[in-house]
């Protein structure tokens, strides 16, 4: 039996524009899933960075301001993004005094006891506090500041020292410090050393345009290079929005002005606030992460 053309069948007009339709809600919906999905994930990366981001921050500055003496003058500048004080880089104690002028401490590699210890050796331009013991007591004790001019290493120092092992110490370099001003008597053998160099931490905008927390050194009277710790962050805001917002506070918890005295200081309050892609306004999702937190001087009398 043949067929005729009029016997065949196909799909209709109103057939082909539903099915379209339906194919064109269904490509939507898997389109916006992925979309979202796309954002999710992207959410999450923002997140993770973020917080890789304030603990690289959290890992260096509180560590270096508890170490701080805001009575002892240790806080050359506050602000209320930015804050440069002398930060401990190292402890040792005297062990010889060949003169008024020089220290000589043990070497950092002692065999039995660590007596020399710090995170970079102390240069030129570096201050270092030896504790005076002026009178009888706790209370005639006190740190004298004193200003490094010269640094030398030699095996032939502190040789007759009981703080080292002539035999298994023999050959090891001890350092000279030469400082300004004279030291007085009360600084003898035996006395603690703490040694600083001046850092400044602040916010700062990169070529990009977004801003970042770095970190400076003071070496031999000229700030080193900025080495940026992490970020970025919200930009520098009045009224303590910004993505590095510090505030004072005395030892009674009255706030410090910026611009007050520094030797007030007993409490810093820091808040950090990252930014992500979308920019800098919370409304939109720009931050992604924050954290604030009190740190309490250690040497604040």
């Amino acid at each position: 039996m043949r067929l005729t053309a009029s016997g065949r069948r196909g799909y209709t007009l109103v057939e082909l524009l539903v099915a379209v339709s339906i194919l064109g809600i269904m490509g939507s919906m898997v389109a916006q899933l992925m979309m979202s999905q796309q954002r999710f994930f992207q959410r999450m990366s923002e997140q993770t960075s973020a917080r890789r981001d304030l603990r690289a921050a959290l890992g260096t500055l509180p560590t270096e301001m508890r170490g701080v003496s805001s009575a002892g003058g240790d806080i050359s500048s506050f602000g209320a993004s930015s804050l440069a004080f002398r930060s401990t880089i190292g402890t040792s104690f005297v062990c010889e005094r060949s003169s008024n002028t020089t220290i000589d401490v043990p070497p950092v590699n002692t065999a039995r006891t660590t007596t020399s210890n710090w995170v970079t050796t102390p240069a030129v331009g570096d201050t270092v506090y030896a504790l005076r013991h002026d009178s009888s007591g706790v209370a005639g004790d006190y740190w004298s500041a004193h200003r490094i001019t010269g640094v030398s290493a030699s095996a032939g120092l502190c040789l007759t020292s009981p703080y080292t092992d002539i035999a298994l110490d023999a050959g090891k370099a001890r350092f000279r410090f030469t400082v300004t001003p004279n030291l007085p008597d009360s600084v003898a053998t035996g006395s603690a050393l703490r040694f600083t160099r001046s850092a400044r931490y602040e916010l700062a905008a990169q070529s990009s345009g977004k801003w970042y927390l770095q970190r400076q050194e003071l070496q031999n009277g000229a700030w080193s290079t900025p080495v940026v710790l992490s970020g970025p962050y919200m930009e520098p805001r009045a009224g303590g929005s910004s993505g590095f917002a510090l505030a004072y506070f005395d030892s009674t918890g009255a706030a410090v002005s910026v611009g007050g005295s520094s030797r007030r200081i007993a409490r810093i309050d820091v808040a950090l606030r990252t930014v992500g892609q979308a920019g800098s306004d919370p409304r939109a999702g720009g931050v992604v992460d924050s954290v604030k937190l009190g740190v309490a001087l250690r040497n604040r009398r």
